[in-house]
């Protein structure tokens, strides 16, 4: 069954703690998924899938989801955590890029890499001072 996309934001899920009463303390509380209590999914469990599934109360696109969790799963298994840090940090940029510039980040990459290509002398190189 495909979920209808909502316009308005209003609609969006917003996932609910339950009834807060001051006194209590909402510390460690977080919202469970069904399948996430299938699944015996501890809070760190549940959170990283309510990430990776933010919009899937919005859009329906089991294509888009499968493609995101092999990002995801790629950059794992071949990144450090600062790495990956720096990549999305890069990609949020790549937006901005886009939206202020009116440019894409994946052509200024393929531009800079012909230029190192006709001028090698000019790669940046990482100097590390400790190696001095």
């Amino acid at each position: 069954m495909i979920k209808p996309i909502l316009d308005d934001e209003e609609d969006m899920y917003i996932p609910d703690i339950g009834e807060v009463d001051e006194e209590i303390d909402i510390h460690g509380l977080y919202p469970r998924s069904n399948a996430g209590i299938a699944l015996n999914w501890s809070p760190l469990e549940q959170q990283m899938f309510d990430m990776l599934l933010l919009n899937r109360f919005v859009t329906y696109d089991r294509e888009l989801l499968d493609e995101t969790a092999r990002t995801v799963s790629r950059l794992v298994e071949t990144f450090e955590a600062h790495e990956i840090a720096r990549i999305s940090a890069v990609a949020m940029l790549s937006f901005q890029l886009a939206a202020s510039e009116d440019k894409s980040f994946e052509d200024e990459y393929n531009k800079y890499i012909r230029y190192i290509q006709k001028h090698p002398e000019d790669i940046e190189e990482i100097r590390n001072p400790n190696l001095r």
